[in-house]
This record gives structure tokens, sequence and C-alpha cells, in this order.
């Protein structure tokens, strides 16, 4: 397995997630994630091998010798084309959508929309078919911009025209903004809010 087929992988990126936290060795990595130390074992030295983790440590323990492992680096790109990915508006579906599905779960939850108030419409733009779902009497615009309020109640969606220097700088708030609330996921964490900037042409 190459780097890009461990960082997929589930199991291998348990692995690495728990040594992120701290230095384990292969039984505690076993204990962690509920598998056998043998399996354990075998998908630590492809991650060795592969660069991904490094041995932080050796202890002497009952007599034998006990190495404890880290990650060998605290960020790691390989190549899109090693991914699973077919393209990269595959990746941003699969990986944005869950965010936004979440989000909008829970804004037509608490909207409590009957059906016969929903509709997908259909419609070309830029030669191509297009649908997104609207409200009775609604834009389309006007439907999102009251979907995504109700999905928090600190989310708002405002259209602004920025000159060149004014989204340069919002550029770099938005930098300080992601610095100041971003954590790393765990495992079994939900999302509960993005944080983005969308640039429309023109």
């Amino acid at each position: 397995m190459n780097r890009a087929d461990l960082l997929f992988d589930p199991q291998h990126c348990a692995l690495l997630a728990r040594c992120h936290e701290g230095p384990r060795s292969v039984t505690e990595l076993a204990d962690l994630t509920g598998t056998k130390p043998n399996t354990t074992y075998r998908r630590v030295q492809r991650l060795l091998a592969a660069d991904l983790l490094t041995v932080a440590g050796v202890e002497r323990r009952a007599g034998r010798s006990v190495r404890r492992y880290a990650p060998a680096h605290a960020t790691v790109d390989v190549p899109f084309r090693d991914s699973p990915y077919p393209s990269f508006a595959a990746y941003l579906h699969e990986r944005l959508g869950r965010t936004l599905r979440a989000n909008l779960n829970r804004s037509f939850t608490r909207l409590d929309l009957p059906e016969h108030d929903l509709h997908l419409r259909f419609f070309f733009e830029h030669g191509v078919l297009q649908v997104d779902p609207v409200l009775r009497g609604q834009s389309v615009a006007d439907t999102y911009a009251q979907v995504f309020a109700a999905a928090q109640t600190v989310t708002r969606w405002v259209p602004l025209k920025l000159t060149p220097d004014e989204l340069t700088q919002l550029r770099a708030d938005l930098d300080t903004l992601t610095r100041r609330y971003f954590r790393p996921f765990q495992d079994g964490d939900i999302p509960t809010g993005a944080l983005g900037l969308f640039l429309l042409p023109g």
C-alpha cells in the first residue's frame, strides 16, 4: 500500500489519529482501536515503511523493549491522482457534502416545511441542466437564504460586492478566523458549522 492508500484507509487512519494524541505502543493502539495486536503490528509496520509513523522512544517493560510510535510528520501531502476520487468535484461533493447535508437536514427540521411547499426547480445554466430546491413563490436564492439561516442561529447568507483590495483583506480575515476556531476532527465528531468564502464570477 502506498501513502495515499494508507491515508484513505479508515483502519490505518485510526492508528495515526491515536498517535497524534501522544506516542503509543502497539498494545495500546490495539486496545484503543479494538483490533488484535498482530493486526495492529502489521498496520504499524506499513505506516513506518511509508514514513507516516516514526519510533518516538523505546521503553523497557518486564525485561523486553517496547517501542512507542508517533507521527513522522505534522502534515502529509499526496498527489490528488493517487486519491480514490475520480475528480476534484467528486472529492468536494463527498467531503463538503457531509457538512452541508448535516446543516440542511437540521434546517429543514427546524422549518418544519410541509412537502407541498417544496419544489425542485430544473433549469439550464451555462448549457448544463441544474436542479435546486425552492419554496413556493420564492426564488432559489431566497430559499437557500432561509434554509441556511435556520441551520444555525449564527449563520448568515450575505451577498457582497467587493473591490480587489477588499477581497484580499477578507481572505486575510478568513485565515485569522480559521486559525482561531479550527480544531482537528476526532472519530465520531459531527460538523456543527462551516467557514468559507464563495467567489462568484463578476
